[in-house]
Order: C-alpha cells, then sequence, then structure tokens
C-alpha cells in the first residue's frame, strides 16, 4: 500500500465519535463482565478499526494489516500504509472495586510499554507512527457504559511523575499512563525521549542504589556464618 500514514492516522483520528457509536451499540446488545470487558472490547474495536479503514480505502483487501495474534505481539493492529502505523488498544475503567465497595478513580493504571522495549518500538515504526486507541468506560454492578474513544501518538497517554520523569513501576519499568481528564502532559515526541532517558537514568540509580544495601547487608550477614 503507497497510502500516506499521516492521512490514514488523521482519518482514524477524525473518526472516533463513529467508533465510539459503534461501541455503545455493542455493550446494548451484548452481555459483558466489568472483570473481563477491557479485554473483550478489543475484538470489537478492532472490527471498528477496519470498517474505518475501509470506509476511508486505506484497507482494500486482508494484506493491508496484521492484527495481534496474542497480547504478547506489537502492535494489537498495524495498517500497512507506506510507512506503517502500529495501534495499540488500551481501555480504562473510571470505577474500582476495592473493599467490596465501588469508588471512582481517576486512573486506570495500565501497562503502557516498558522502558526496555520502547526504543526498538520506536526504531522499527518511528515514534510519531505509534498510536494508541483508549477506551474510556463506565462499568460497576449499576453502570455499565463506553464514554469515549480517544486516538493520539502514544506518549500523549503516559502522565509524569513530579513533572520530572516519566511516570513508572519501578520493579518492572512499565511505565503508566496519564490521569483521565487532564491534557497531555507530555505533547510532543522530543519531549518524550527526552524524558525517557532522564527517566532510565532515574529508575538506574535508584535500583543500584538499593542493591548496594543489599549486598551490604548480605556481606556482613556472610560475615557471622
Amino acid at each position: 500500500m503507497n497510502k500516506n500514514s499521516k492521512e490514514a492516522a488523521n482519518y482514524l483520528t477524525s473518526s472516533k465519535g463513529k467508533i465510539l457509536d459503534y461501541l455503545k451499540k455493542v455493550v446494548e446488545n451484548k452481555d459483558f463482565n466489568y472483570r473481563t470487558f477491557g479485554t473483550a472490547i478489543e475484538e470489537h474495536l478492532a472490527m471498528a478499526i477496519i470498517n474505518t479503514f475501509k470506509e476511508g480505502k486505506f484497507i482494500e483487501n486482508e494484506t493491508d494489516y496484521i492484527l495481534a495474534l496474542d497480547k504478547n505481539y506489537f502492535p494489537d493492529f498495524e495498517l500497512k500504509t507506506k510507512i506503517p502505523i502500529a495501534i495499540e488498544f488500551k481501555s480504562g475503567n473510571t470505577n474500582q472495586l476495592r473493599d467490596g465497595k465501588w469508588v471512582k478513580v481517576k486512573n486506570s493504571e495500565n501497562d503502557m510499554g516498558t522502558l526496555n522495549m520502547w526504543p526498538s518500538k520506536i526504531a522499527k515504526f518511528g515514534g510519531e507512527n505509534i498510536y494508541y486507541v483508549f477506551v474510556l468506560y463506565d462499568f460497576s454492578d449499576k453502570t455499565r457504559g463506553v464514554l469515549s474513544v480517544s486516538i493520539a501518538p502514544f506518549y500523549q497517554f503516559i502522565g509524569l511523575c513530579g513533572g520530572k520523569v516519566l511516570k513508572y513501576r519501578e520493579k518492572d519499568g512499565n511505565l503508566r499512563p496519564k490521569d483521565f481528564n487532564i491534557d497531555p502532559p507530555i505533547k510532543t515526541l522530543k519531549q518524550f525521549e527526552e524524558l525517557f532517558w532522564k527517566t532510565v537514568v532515574y529508575r538506574s540509580k535508584r535500583i543500584i542504589k538499593k542493591h548496594r544495601l543489599i549486598i551490604k547487608k548480605a556481606t556482613e550477614e556472610l560475615k557471622k556464618v
């Protein structure tokens, strides 16, 4: 396919209203469980995206795209434009069950990709050609609905910690998302890349410091044996 990737991305973004309407109808007509909705909705989201690109003439046959067979494959959806577009599906529930009670939350704490893997993803697709489609939903024992669909470059969904480093989980380096209803704190790929390497250094120093303390303690204990 020789079609322009930017045109395809813009077309998909401009169609998020139609995708939202489609998902709302799916929820109305199917029985979903709040525990599994985030995963179960992905097949319907994929179908909505395929249909959208078909309407825009960006998909003409099955060789024009790749749909991931499992969650270990990146991306969830790849459009074979002249420069391929990688599209990942993410979702978040505005409700969370805590100690048997439903409470409102502002962040779903999704896995937004590990620090170790992002350089290879960007090297393969280019940082401006990786998009997230984020489905925000409202599921509890009393509510069931899709609130919004957001489509943008991946870095616009990632959160900041103290305004200095990317929001991440230290044990595995998984990046974490921004809060649901705030503007993207990261607005450009350049800004993301600068923050990314600062975060890698920051996390590494923290881990090294902790392991030095562990080594010191272990060494002291060995002397007692």
